[in-house]
């Protein structure tokens, strides 16, 4: 847990206007501040009622509107016992309800806050006063705004909640014990998080085990933004995933969630990720706090704490050097990159590929084709990625897949903004990373079973004209020493029927065409409509051909003016022998 005294002051003396027995005053907030959190806490022996007076804000349309409230939470369980917005109240004032209640608690620790943040999103660089003139507007129809905003500011020195009882007043240090006690007793503690935070912590299990999840985070129905989740590292499979279907309200705004549950998992490894946006958390809120603001984050916890000999915490690192098989990353604005490689038996990899997308489209991003194919057999897409820390538009994918022995080639491209060392808002946090990287996953990989992959070294390659640019036109020849069957596999350009980027064959001796790419046979590539590709096998004669590619004054390799086909890389022709069964 990170203290933050900027944001949560513990209000501890003073005298309230709602005057109690100073003897038996438990809690006693004032003075407040727009834009602050004070906090108090009691302690309570035995069961008993206490009472409380308190006095807000009044909104004079609907209580989302407020910005004013305070709560009482229970410290053990972390529930709310009493709350200002569902308390009975009496008008004070033009602005102000007065709360005067009392309730039976049982014998614990208990939190009070008192929070004056507005209950709706704002903006800090608006300023306070110039926002509210257009709040004050909005909630008070043809009143002066001016003299609405000075009352405010007048009745603010009112706010404050006064708790009487017999109990024990906790001190400031008493009071962050409370804390510290609650995160001591987690396996995974991440509390109390600010902005721009990717935190991840590993934890194996040697029997399967109950644990109790608490996350506090922001979510709407449209996305997640400070949120957490949990990955079987074996399977990379995520085990449990904190979102706004399955979280609840969390109090304050309406985007604070939060999941209290308990959940059972197998023995294995583990690792749980927490990560928070660009704004509104622990370190500064842009619209009211939730209830249990101080929790900012996930805890985890044994729901047996006889169990703890069977948990062990670890330091988790995505993976060895050494496993290393391909590494394209630090991707720039505009860059297209590829490399690839053969394994030489069949194997786990694991993927961690780091890009830029929003709702639902992905802008930087790689995929991996076989190479003997030219098949594409995984895309980073939007849906099976994770938010990476920084800007929601900033999403990870990092999962293991089954590759069998053969050669394959990846891919990474980006657009033309917000990458590595150009971000055009809060980056990643795992800034280096940004373009794809595969590693070999199990523990006794060995880099001897992988090496780089050569087109050139196809025994059953015969032509090859591929990574053709704009306004070219190039020819390779090769013999056949007998009649044979020929795989031609050609990617180009082609709309409404006609092609602008495509391959055809010539017998060398009579210049007759004996295979063109024409519109009719291709189909769509992947990317923009007008990639097209062919992958054909026809009969050749014995004897010499010429094997041509030529392309117009656009889209072409490296030099795309739309989304680029799933194979880039062999925009051309690529000619090959098909062997005898």
């Amino acid at each position: 847990m990170k203290p933050n005294k900027a944001l949560m002051v513990f209000c501890l003396c003073g005298f309230f206007d709602l005057s109690f027995s100073q003897d038996k005053v438990l809690t006693d907030i004032r003075d407040l501040s727009p834009e602050e959190i004070k906090i108090g806490g009691f302690r309570l022996a035995a069961e008993q009622e206490i009472t409380i007076k308190a006095i807000g804000f009044r909104g004079t349309r609907k209580k989302e509107m407020m910005f004013s409230n305070s709560w009482i939470l229970d410290s053990e369980t972390r529930d709310v016992v009493w709350d200002m917005y569902d308390a009975d109240s009496a008008k004070k004032g033009r602005q102000l309800l007065e709360y005067n209640e009392s309730l039976m608690l049982p014998a614990g620790a208990y939190e009070v806050y008192y929070s004056t943040y507005p209950d709706f999103d704002y903006h800090y660089d608006r300023g306070w006063d110039r926002y509210f003139g257009k709040f004050f507007n909005d909630i008070f129809d043809g009143e002066n705004v001016d003299d609405l905003r000075r009352d405010f500011r007048g009745d603010l020195r009112e706010f404050g909640i006064q708790v009487q009882g017999i109990g024990k007043r906790l001190s400031e240090a008493e009071v962050t014990e409370l804390h510290q006690q609650w995160g001591q007793k987690a396996i995974i503690a991440m509390s109390g998080l600010s902005d721009d935070e990717y935190l991840r912590r590993g934890f194996s299990l040697e029997r399967p085990v109950e644990l109790e999840i608490y996350a506090v985070g922001e979510a709407r129905n449209e996305g997640t933004f400070d949120y957490g989740w949990i990955v079987n590292t074996a399977t990379r499979e995520s085990v449990w995933k904190m979102t706004y279907r399955n979280s609840d309200y969390a109090g304050g705004n309406q985007k604070n969630r939060k999941v209290h549950e308990t959940i059972s998992l197998p023995a294995g490894k583990y690792v749980a990720f927490f990560v928070t946006d660009d704004s509104h958390s622990f370190q500064k809120w842009n619209a009211a706090p939730p209830y249990d603001p101080v929790f900012w984050g996930m805890t985890i916890k044994l729901k047996e704490p006889s169990m703890k000999q069977y948990v062990k915490t670890y330091d988790y690192e995505v993976a060895p050097e050494k496993n290393v098989i391909i590494k394209l990353t630090r991707l720039r604005d505009g860059e297209f990159r590829t490399h690839g490689f053969t394994l030489k038996r069949p194997m786990d990899l694991r993927i961690y590929a780091m890009g830029e997308g929003r709702e639902g489209n992905m802008f930087d991003y790689g995929w991996i084709v076989d190479a003997k194919s030219s098949k594409k057999i995984w895309k980073m897409d939007y849906y099976d990625t994770e938010h990476a820390g920084g800007d929601d538009k900033n999403r990870l994918i990092d999962e293991v897949r089954r590759f069998e022995k053969g050669s394959y080639i990846v891919y990474f491209i980006t657009d033309d903004s917000h990458s590595y060392w150009d971000w055009n808002s809060a980056p990643p946090h795992d800034q280096e990373r940004w373009g794809i990287t595969i590693y070999g996953e199990s523990e006794d990989f060995d880099p001897n079973d992988v090496s780089d992959y050569a087109a050139r070294a196809d025994r059953d390659l015969l032509a090859q004209i591929v990574r053709v640019g704009n306004d070219d036109q190039e020819r390779e020849r090769f013999t056949l020493d007998r009649d044979a069957e020929v795989r031609i596999y050609a990617i180009g350009e082609g709309v409404d029927g006609n092609m602008y980027d495509y391959g055809w064959i010539e017998d060398a001796d009579s210049r007759r065409v004996v295979w063109e790419m024409t519109y009719r046979i291709t189909r769509h590539a992947g990317g923009a409509d007008k990639n097209r590709f062919c992958d054909e096998i026809v009969t050749l004669k014995k004897g010499e051909y010429i094997v041509y590619f030529e392309s117009d004054g656009s889209h072409s390799f490296g030099e795309w003016n739309s989304a680029p086909p799933d194979d880039p890389v062999n925009w051309g022709i690529s000619v090959f022998l098909v062997k005898d069964k």
